[in-house]
């Protein structure tokens, strides 16, 4: 008896073996359909294996989704479509693989009018129609067809700003270090001069209340898919009107009423998010560490080290349920820092959700978010037949009601009425998400925050 089950482990042993060994394939050619501006060699470095390699069958099939992943994420291309076929290449069979691609519209020469607010729901407080920017804004996105930027900006109204930068993700032959470059000025008549009551205060003149200059140069080095280095060297330069400083003596401390300062940054980004601009699967990991101001200039005492950490996992349970998390943290030395430097919860995306009307100042600070999200609509394509650029009439789009829950905090002297300081912060709600084309995500959310508020919010990116 026991030697007839060993005789049958035996078979099922070699069997097994045979089985894996067939399941092994080698890679033939990589095809590349449909990109009729960007260069093969773009597209190449996205993808995670060449021809030549043998892989398991499902392995090579893990990595035809990712590598249709990574293109999909580099905001070239609206559809990423993948197919593999068994070839004979003298005597040896083979898989060829197949990437068809629509590329996006890259030459964007936009109208410039928006609102210059922190937000679109801290506008909607006031509604007030001076607060607009209007212009000309060049985007040019893979320029010669080598994932180049090229960004021109002429911007008039409540802002006036004239900018420009470059971009060059590759300069090397093994595609590994890029270069980034740039410069701004830019002419307020209003600024911002404090916060009380957890609302920004503001201040207009006939004048210019602040001018400012800016030039930045960066290098980056991506080793491989997933990371990424950053190193940044920037300078800084405002010039404050003097009724600033009446209103506000503590506004900045330093010599004069012109904060000058440069900067020396050095950012890392783990990312394996499945899509960027909204992800559902996969997890993302940076960490920041920033050094402003660097003792070059005898009218500034700026000197503020700061380190800061972002982490997000999302999780996939089915085709309609999805969920979550992320966590923010910063930590920076307690030197008196101008007003302008000192911006903790409430600006860009470092927000609990709920409490978009308010801000919290301060260097340190910690925020987590969680999403439970369910497809109402799952991802699909509409063809409107009646466009005839492939650029623009197949819409991919997808609806999601969401359920949420953050949390933050913010350490600090609590002045001039902003008790939210040493508070925990706690807000919740629901929300509708729109995805669809050329990044766009469009969310419409009720919430609750603990100081027993509720409104309905719009913003624009995903909440994590």
């Amino acid at each position: 008896m026991r030697t007839s089950f060993l005789f049958i482990l035996c078979i099922f042993l070699c069997s097994f073996s045979i089985k894996a060994q067939d399941t092994l394939v080698i890679v033939g050619n990589i095809q590349l359909l449909g990109n009729k501006v960007t260069k093969d060699k773009i597209m190449l470095r996205e993808i995670t294996f060449r021809p030549g390699d043998t892989l398991g069958k499902q392995l090579l099939a893990q990595k035809i989704k990712s590598s249709k992943d990574n293109l999909m994420n580099t905001s070239l291309f609206n559809f990423v479509e993948t197919s593999d076929s068994i070839v004979s290449v003298e005597g040896i069979k083979k898989v060829e693989v197949t990437f068809d691609v629509i590329e996006r519209w890259y030459i964007w020469p936009l109208p410039i009018f928006e609102l210059a607010e922190r937000n679109f729901n801290a506008w909607l407080q006031t509604k007030d129609l001076s607060q607009i920017n209007y212009g000309m804004f060049l985007d040019w996105k893979n320029f010669r067809g080598r994932r180049e930027t090229l960004k021109i900006l002429l911007q008039f109204g409540y802002d006036e700003k004239i900018g420009f930068s470059y971009g060059i993700p590759y300069i090397d032959k093994k595609q590994t270090i890029g270069l980034d470059f740039g410069f701004s000025q830019t002419k307020n008549h209003q600024v911002s001069y404090a916060t009380i009551d957890n609302q920004v205060e503001r201040v207009r003149l006939e004048a210019y209340a602040r001018r400012a200059y800016s030039a930045f140069v960066a290098i980056g080095h991506r080793p491989d898919i997933y990371q990424s280095h950053y190193f940044e060297a920037s300078y800084y330069d405002h010039i404050y009107d003097d009724t600033i400083f009446q209103i506000n003596p503590e506004f900045y401390k330093g010599e004069g009423h012109r904060p000058q300062y440069l900067k020396l940054s050095y950012a890392f980004k783990n990312d394996h998010r499945d899509f960027k601009p909204f992800p559902l699967k996969g997890y993302y990991f940076d960490f920041l560490l920033e050094q402003t101001g660097l003792g070059f200039f005898h009218r500034s005492d700026i000197n503020i080290l700061s380190a800061k950490v972002n982490a997000r996992k999302y999780w996939t349970f089915s085709r309609r349920f999805f969920f979550a998390g992320g966590v923010t943290g910063r930590i920076a030395n307690n030197n008196s820092n101008p007003y302008f430097l000192n911006q903790g919860v409430g600006y860009g995306r470092d927000f609990v959700r709920g409490y978009e009307f308010y801000v919290v100042d301060g260097q340190n600070y910690g925020i987590l978010k969680t999403d439970f999200k369910f497809a109402i609509v799952p991802q699909q394509v509409t063809t409107l037949k009646f466009i005839p650029i492939q650029s623009f009439n197949k819409i991919p789009w997808a609806i999601y009601l969401s359920l949420f829950g953050d949390a933050g905090y913010v350490p600090g002297e609590a002045l001039n009425g902003n008790d939210l300081q040493n508070s925990l912060l706690i807000g919740y709600g629901a929300g509708l998400n729109l995805v669809t084309y050329y990044d766009i995500v469009f969310r419409l959310e009720y919430s609750f925050n603990h100081k027993g508020e509720r409104g309905f919010f719009i913003h624009f990116m995903a909440s994590i």
